[in-house]
């Protein structure tokens, strides 16, 4: 792979540059209000002001790969976020939801991130960015990053067209891709070859490590009676589904009158049943939806933030998408050429698992 080495306040000239050379027609990136982070949408290069202050900012609000599920327009796009959320692009552009040539992938390394309100709200000790050491320094004092970002293998940018690195006190820029080094060349910074300084081999064990440690930790959820306890404050809002960025249904089942019986279904079903609890169908609906996402889940946490009951939904949904996962050795967005499991068929790729 081929890149460049910058100082980090040269990202606002290159991400500028990428608009000015018509690269991209549109940049989703990183934008700080007040002490949150949010995304914006930028055409006009004027509008990327000093992107040194959130490019790695361990904040967590909405996973960016949802606001490009539908992006199958001729116009293309650079989003510039977290692995989680370019992967989740990745699972888009194989479940034919967003256009592989109308985007550009840049992703940017992750040390971990914060829900947007626990960041903010500690802004003046969290900073703009943070390393291992300043997150156990952080647990201390009782300010935790979110569960799933605890749990992530996945943390260092080595997917999409471009990463955007921090090694030994830099930045390096490299293209991952063909499409992503002609875009480096595009806006004029000189490459060379930096496969190595971007392996990190040492770094990938211990977050790995680190990830296996934090998960052991996570409480179970051993029989259907405590998953339905688990699930007992459900109320049914759908935010975890409309959240996710691969869970993507035109029509979903569960806005349907069989999925989401009021009046005289309710009433109906009563009859045939005997009784039923209400909100109805809430255990089939997070068990179908599971079911859904399994393969293309990249655990990004983004279904347990916007639940309004606080059920912790990462010891669920990634969890057990992770042990789909494994039986079929995929890691959701990878590859945007990879196949998707439950739509290629091998003979014996399940007699170990059915023995």
């Amino acid at each position: 792979m081929k890149g460049t080495e910058l100082n980090l306040e040269d990202l606002e000239g290159f991400f500028k540059g990428l608009l000015e050379k018509n690269v991209v027609d549109a940049l989703i990136m990183p934008h700080r209000v007040g002490n949150k982070v949010s995304y914006m949408l930028v055409r006009d290069k004027s509008k990327v002001v000093k992107p040194e202050s959130v490019i790695f900012a361990p904040s967590f609000g909405v996973n960016a790969g949802n606001i490009v599920k539908g992006w199958m327009i001729d116009e293309k796009v650079g989003i510039v976020a977290k692995p989680c959320e370019i992967r989740a692009a990745i699972e888009l552009i194989k479940l034919k939801q967003l256009n592989e040539q109308s985007v550009l992938l840049i992703t940017v390394d992750c040390a971990g991130a914060y829900k947007n309100e626990v960041y903010a709200a500690h802004y003046a000790e969290i900073g703009d960015q943070v390393d291992s050491a300043k997150l156990k320094e952080l647990e201390g004092k009782g300010i935790l990053i979110r569960e799933a970002c605890a749990i992530c293998e996945h943390r260092l940018a080595d997917i999409g067209d471009i990463a955007i690195a921090r090694v030994a006190g830099k930045v390096v820029v490299a293209g991952l891709t063909e499409m992503g080094e002609a875009a480096l060349s595009a806006v004029g910074l000189p490459l060379e070859d930096k496969t190595k300084v971007l392996e990190r081999k040492d770094e990938k064990e211990r977050i790995v490590a680190e990830a296996r440690q934090q998960l052991e930790k996570l409480p179970k959820i051993p029989s259907l009676e405590d998953l339905e306890t688990f699930l007992g404050d459900c109320i049914l809002c759908k935010n975890c589904r409309d959240v996710c960025p691969v869970c993507y249904c035109k029509e979903c089942f569960f806005d349907q009158p069989l999925g989401r019986p009021v009046g005289g279904d309710l009433l109906n079903l009563a009859e045939l049943r005997g009784a039923i609890e209400v909100p109805a169908n809430q255990l089939l609906y997070h068990l179908t939806r599971v079911y859904h996402v399994c393969t293309t889940c990249v655990a990004c946490g983004a279904c347990e933030d916007a639940c309004p009951k606080g059920i912790p939904l990462t010891r669920f949904y990634p969890v057990l998408a992770q042990k789909v996962q494994e039986i079929f050795a995929y890691l959701p967005g990878k590859d945007a050429k990879e196949p998707l499991p439950f739509t290629t068929y091998e003979e014996e790729e399940l007699e170990e698992c059915l023995r």
